[in-house]
């Protein structure tokens, strides 16, 4: 026969019952609280960056690739019409100042050289003969003004007689008459001939004076035309690169017509190329940061070409520093333009966490050894931050890793 256990008996039962219960129940608990905790996304502080979001001094920026080139190019023009013998320096090649580019066909210019010495002996011969034949009439007129001379004293001698003979009726009036008129015409002759030696003199030194100012219009010619074939043997004027030439031997080159051009490389400027969608942001005169082998030149923008080709846009940069020892022909810098610039801003370093355009962002902050994903809207765009307009505080820390295959979650533990 069954005997009833003791009712302690039974409660002991229940309580390890119940105690056992609970640690299962604890144990379980505790096995998805630590299983939800390893499965938690995370990310190691040694695999990503870390940022703090600073307030202070901004500069809105748009960077651009540019390219080093010469400020300034030199042409040579044809001073004539000339045709190509030999082509000496091809494009692309470095020549130095003198050094010549071209042979020509000087031919044409020679030939009006020796015309105008010609005309130039011409002239100086013909101012000899002038001179000559002005110097014997001359001489000739004196010795007729000294004859005058001499006969007007031996004319006027006669008058004096004729005048005492009159006076005693030895001369008729007729003939007192005919010895002032004999003296009149003296007179006259002498004058005449003295008038003539000034009108000869005057006459000579016009005729010179248009001789000698025709010698020095040929004189100016031939220096027009010494100059036109000394710019015919096309010497490049300064040291730098040949960028184009009139390369077809036997071809005829037009008086004005381009012969060659050669770039400076005494002093450089920068040509610089962005997407068309930073148009609006560039405008002439912006501060403009040109950077290369770890230098940076101080620039500005200078001019914006007014065409866009295939979604691209350039313009050109002056240099402060144009002469720079490490500049060089064709060199690739970056161009930083400095298009606005604020002070007490809240910014965030630039980083791969941002990887589209836009405005709004998902950020991670972290707290502690969580990283929490935050809604943010940034504003301008520097070369080193981004402005910061909301979703975050001066000195928080951001993750500023690529972090887009964590986007998803909204929390992460940092380990």
């Amino acid at each position: 026969m069954d005997r009833e256990i003791d009712i302690s008996i039974r409660r002991g039962r229940v309580r390890r019952r119940v105690v056992v219960g609970l640690l299962v129940a604890g144990s379980l608990v505790a096995t998805v609280l630590l299983a939800a905790e390893w499965l938690r996304p995370s990310v190691h502080r040694s695999r990503v960056r870390f940022a703090t979001v600073e307030r202070g001094g901004f500069e809105a920026t748009v960077q651009a690739s540019g390219t080093v080139v010469p400020a300034s190019e030199r042409v040579l023009s044809s001073p004539a019409e000339v045709r190509v013998e030999r082509v000496l320096r091809r494009p692309g090649e470095r020549v130095e100042a003198g050094e010549p580019i071209l042979e020509l066909d000087t031919g044409d210019i020679e030939l009006r050289l020796d015309a105008i010495d010609d005309r130039l002996q011409k002239n100086s011969s013909e101012r000899t003969q002038k001179t000559v034949q002005h110097e014997d009439r001359v001489a000739a007129l004196r010795s007729q003004i000294q004859i005058q001379e001499l006969d007007l004293e031996i004319v006027r001698y006669k008058l004096d007689q004729s005048r005492r003979l009159f006076a005693e009726g030895l001369v008729s009036e007729e003939g007192f008459k005919q010895a002032e008129v004999e003296v009149r015409r003296a007179e006259i002759q002498l004058i005449r001939s003295q008038e003539e030696v000034v009108s000869v003199e005057r006459g000579y030194v016009a005729e010179l004076q248009r001789m000698q100012l025709d010698a020095d219009l040929l004189v100016k010619d031939r220096r027009e035309i010494e100059r036109q074939l000394e710019l015919a043997t096309t010497r490049s004027p300064v040291d730098g690169v040949l960028t184009w030439v009139a390369d077809e031997v036997g071809s005829t080159i037009a008086t004005g017509s381009v012969l060659a051009r050669i770039a400076d490389l005494r002093s450089f400027r920068v040509e610089a190329t962005v997407s068309d969608a930073y148009a609006p942001r560039l405008k002439i005169g912006q501060l403009v940061r040109i950077g290369f082998a770890g230098q940076t030149l101080d620039a500005t923008l200078s001019s914006i070409l007014p065409t866009i080709e295939s979604g691209v846009l350039s313009f050109e940069v002056a240099l402060e520093n144009a002469d720079h020892s490490a500049l060089r022909h064709n060199l690739r810098v970056d161009a930083i333009v400095v298009t606005d610039s604020s002070s007490d801003t809240l910014v965030a370093p630039r980083g791969p966490y941002i990887q589209r355009g836009g405005l709004e962002h998902k950020v991670f902050v972290v707290r502690g050894d969580r990283a929490y994903r935050t809604e943010v809207r940034f504003g301008r765009s520097g070369h080193d931050f981004y402005e910061v307009l909301s979703g975050l505080e001066e000195g928080d820390s951001i993750i500023v890793s690529d972090m887009r295959s964590s986007l998803h979650a909204r929390e992460l533990r940092v380990k």
